[in-house]
């Protein structure tokens, strides 16, 4: 999937990292990368991260160094790659997991691009028919996405794993959210048989 804009950012924070580059060390960098941009239009959309507050501008005569203000943010399918993995450690249970939650979060099939964003190796569920796939491609081409028409998508159905997604997404939220002081503590005060 290339969506233009969100692609481009997310390039230019991977170039940076922590570390500082002047607009030429960038340019390079992206040229390197396959992204054929004019210098005033890089220029530019580095002046409107920086006005963004995603990038610091720092004057070192004779260039300006671009300097991220804090790393790049993990978009949702690593969020919940990572946070499925955590609750559940590796193997087909957080397989399932992270398929499970995507399909029920996005309310259409998932496609293998998505699963590969999350660290996902092995496709669990089923592969959807033509006419789903061509459903859920529409979504995303509403968004900007653009999907190659030989991208499979998958989807799932697991009524088991419906608590653990309302267990999940609750974590997820407090966490995003950094709202664990919230919480109360639970002990438990009488014996169950």
């Amino acid at each position: 999937m290339f969506h233009p804009e969100r692609d481009l950012r997310l390039v230019i924070l991977d170039i940076l990292k922590e570390d500082g580059k002047s607009i030429s060390a960038i340019s390079r960098e992206l040229e390197a990368r396959g992204y054929d941009l004019h210098r005033l239009i890089l220029t530019g959309y580095l002046r409107a991260m920086t006005d963004l507050n995603v990038l610091k501008e720092k004057e070192v005569p004779p260039s300006k160094i671009y300097i991220p203000v804090k790393g790049r943010a993990k978009d949702i399918y690593e969020t919940i790659g990572e946070k499925v993995r955590l609750v559940f450690g590796e193997g087909e249970k957080s397989d399932s997991m992270i398929l499970f939650t995507l399909v029920k979060t996005f309310k259409r099939p998932i496609f293998a691009d998505e699963l590969a964003k999350t660290g996902l190796k092995n496709v669990v569920g089923r592969e959807v028919s033509k006419e789903e796939r061509q459903e859920a491609k529409q979504v995303l081409a509403k968004s900007g996405f653009k999907v190659p028409d030989s991208l499979k998508a998958y989807s799932i159905e697991a009524p088991e794993l419906e608590r653990e997604y309302s267990e999940l997404v609750a974590r997820m939220l407090v966490d995003v959210l950094d709202a664990g002081y919230l919480i109360r503590e639970t002990k438990q005060t009488r014996l169950t048989f």
